[in-house]
């Protein structure tokens, strides 16, 4: 049981907790990390918070229920066949949330996980992910580093996350995004009408 000389308060417009007793205050949002362990905990955690989203959820079912992108953009087989994913190809996930905190940092704009996490889901309703839909066994070779996929099956409007967040992203992570980028039809080492493995489908090929 609390006594009058631990009494805890809020400040409601700063969002934050506090007592007369003690110096430290408690803030719904930070403005800086302490520790790079903490700085990465951050971003794992919000990018999980968003994955497992119902707004996430309903982005995802969008793209495969109402524009119809229902099948593999490689084997082009369906949904109704096997398991298909959907992608973040450019930025990954953990690229945008990374890009959102540290845009957040640079305008000094305090923020909480939840801040994130909104600023995220909304990049992708305004359409700013580049995303592919690939059945699971090629989205494992894409992360195992297998399986390139060339810039024309990327969809969503990509250069205006590059063009927006870009400078709030380091050298390693926009390597990694043009070096994708640099990925065309003609030069993987297969193509859209001769991928090992293929299966016909009548009408689906």
């Amino acid at each position: 049981m609390l006594n009058n000389t631990t009494e805890i308060k809020s400040d409601e417009k700063r969002l934050e907790l506090y007592s007369e007793n003690h110096p430290f205050r408690l803030s719904l949002r930070i403005s800086k990390f302490e520790a790079e362990a903490e700085y990465k905990s951050f971003i794992k955690n919000c990018e999980k918070l968003v994955r497992g989203s119902v707004e996430y959820k309903l982005w995802k079912d969008y793209i495969k229920d109402v524009l119809g992108l229902n099948s593999c953009f490689i084997t082009e087989e369906t949904m109704d066949t096997c398991t298909l994913e959907t992608h973040h190809h450019v930025p990954t996930l953990y690229q945008v949330v990374k890009a959102v905190i540290h845009k957040k940092m640079n305008i000094e704009e305090p923020f909480s996980t939840f801040d994130v996490c909104l600023e995220t889901i909304e990049l992708h309703f305004q359409n700013k992910i580049g995303y592919v839909c690939l059945i699971s066994s090629m989205h494992e070779k894409l992360h195992a580093g297998f399986l390139k996929i060339p810039k024309e099956l990327i969809h969503g409007n990509y250069s205006q996350f590059i063009s927006e967040y870009g400078q709030y992203l380091d050298d390693e992570d926009m390597n990694q995004i043009f070096e994708k980028l640099a990925v065309e039809e003609g030069n993987t080492s297969w193509s859209k009408d001769n991928y090992p493995g293929l299966v016909e489908y009548g009408n689906n090929r």
